[in-house]
């Protein structure tokens, strides 16, 4: 589902997460970028009851487009690498796959896509990139389980009062580039601007895509780390993303900083986008984007709000005492 609204910042809270969780509904996917538009996944089943939902909770102004038959298909690890994010997008536009949605976390680029397409993405994953745990497409699609077991896996069978997480990682002096580019048809343009920041040393910790409503227009946010001789590395990524992507839009945002949650059981458990939205609104930290895939949170905020973000998700998850290192486990 694809909703957005002109309402507000606070909207994501309270129309969004708060009636899903109210609800039941678990989340198996949601991105979010400022400027409230969203992508959020959900089983098939649950789907027709989400949108009434939040129809019934959202302003006049508010829009939403329920797209049936989807899967969320992962790539995993990629170590913030560009060029492996890069690929992988490349890898979906070869496929000739249409993106309804993309997020990250330190470990998996995630896309939405129709399931009908699952077998010309996965085919064109395995030209681009080599799996030792597989020869072949084939291997991989004999070894997944059956719809009805993985259903199965991820009913919310984690009911503790406080969510528990493994880490909550912060990672300070972060760019956040936000574009918007006419046509998904250009995403390969993106794909090879993304492989050549690699090479100049950047890595990706952040990324979250999402389709504009009502228009061939798709949004795009990421976040860029790294040190480039001479400091400042904005003028490089703005130069290559405007030499393949001359008609976008381009915006940085500096300093922001990201938290990531690692293994918060999105996904197996309702409630948590909604606990961390709360939370993030009672320290007064504004959301700047959102992406939930996997098993893990990662958002981007501004960095003077980042000492209130970690104190207030430290008192709201249960996690280990000490924040580890910016770089986090693998």
């Amino acid at each position: 589902m694809v909703s957005s609204s002109p309402a507000g910042d606070d909207r994501l809270s309270t129309e969004v997460c708060a009636p899903l969780a109210l609800n039941k509904i678990n989340l198996t996917f949601l991105t979010h970028v400022a400027g409230d538009r969203e992508v959020l996944c959900m089983s098939s089943q649950a789907g027709e009851a989400a949108l009434t939902i939040l129809r019934s909770r959202a302003g006049p102004e508010a829009a939403f487009e329920l797209q049936p038959g989807t899967a969320v298909l992962a790539l995993y690890p990629h170590d913030k690498r560009p060029a492996i994010i890069g690929n992988f997008i490349r890898s979906l536009a070869r496929a000739r796959v249409v993106i309804h949605g993309l997020a990250s976390s330190p470990s998996a680029i995630s896309v939405v896509l129709s399931s009908r397409r699952i077998k010309a993405a996965v085919q064109q994953l395995f030209e681009d990139f080599y799996f030792p745990a597989f020869d072949s497409p084939k291997d991989f699609f004999a070894a997944q389980p059956p719809p009805e077991e993985y259903v199965q896996k991820v009913v919310a069978t984690y009911q503790e009062k406080i969510i528990k997480v493994y880490w909550i990682v912060p990672q300070p002096d972060l760019d956040l580039w936000g574009m918007s580019i006419p046509s998904r048809d250009v995403l390969e343009g993106f794909a090879t601007a993304l492989m050549e920041l690699g090479q100049l040393g950047l890595k990706i910790p952040f990324l979250t895509a999402l389709p504009g409503l009502g228009a061939r227009e798709f949004i795009v946010s990421f976040s860029a780390a790294g040190a480039l001789p001479g400091g400042d590395h904005g003028a490089e990524v703005r130069r290559l993303l405007k030499s393949h992507l001359p008609e976008a839009r381009l915006m940085r945002l500096t300093p922001v900083a990201g938290i990531f949650l690692h293994g918060p059981h999105f996904g197996d458990r309702y409630g948590i986008a909604h606990t961390l939205m709360e939370a993030l609104d009672k320290a007064h930290v504004k959301l700047l984007a959102l992406s939930c895939t996997i098993s893990s949170i990662s958002l981007i905020i501004r960095q003077q709000e980042l000492a209130a973000a970690q104190l207030i998700l430290g008192a709201t998850f249960a996690a280990p005492v000490e924040f580890p290192s910016a770089s986090g486990p693998k």
